[in-house]
């Protein structure tokens, strides 16, 4: 595969890109819920194929009150819809953008780890061939190289 991350992203568009993410959840942040895992679980939800649904719903109740049971107030399930439909596209967009992230961050470290790799074979090489430095660099890099297998602990007697 070619290499595709061809430019390194100049420090002030990436200070300026977290401060635009930083602003959007400072102005979002007074409406956000943030749920645990088991209540995601949990809770009902409203899908795509349930807006439809959901904006048909209001539009009987709404020409039709008597559809409406005593204890569900209209206001708050008008507004309980209006809020998911209205903070639908920003989740769509923070959603591609957070997976674009993921992918160009995923790809940028395996273009890396792919040419790191044959740095790393060279030095073990000229550590070998008794090279300058070469043990040093290879011994502290050797801790670290994802590819070592673990060494596994002597069994409690």
């Amino acid at each position: 595969m070619p290499n595709q991350i061809t430019a390194a992203i100049p420090p002030a568009d990436l200070a300026k890109a977290l401060d635009h993410l930083k602003q959007a959840r400072a102005l979002l942040d007074p409406y956000l819920h943030p749920l645990t895992p088991e209540e995601r679980k949990s809770i009902v939800k409203m899908g795509d194929k349930s807006v439809g649904f959901m904006q048909k719903l209001l539009d009987y109740a709404a020409a039709t009150p008597a559809f409406v049971p005593g204890f569900i107030s209209f206001d708050e399930l008008q507004q309980d819809v209006g809020v998911a439909t209205a903070l639908t596209p920003l989740e769509q967009a923070a959603a591609q953008l957070a997976l674009d992230l993921s992918s160009t961050v995923m790809l940028a470290g395996s273009e890396g780890m792919s040419q790191a790799s044959p740095v790393y074979q060279n030095i073990k090489f000229l550590a070998q061939q008794r090279q300058p430095g070469a043990q040093a660099a290879y011994d502290d890099l050797s801790q670290r190289w994802p590819g070592r297998v673990a060494k596994k602990a002597a069994p409690v007697a």
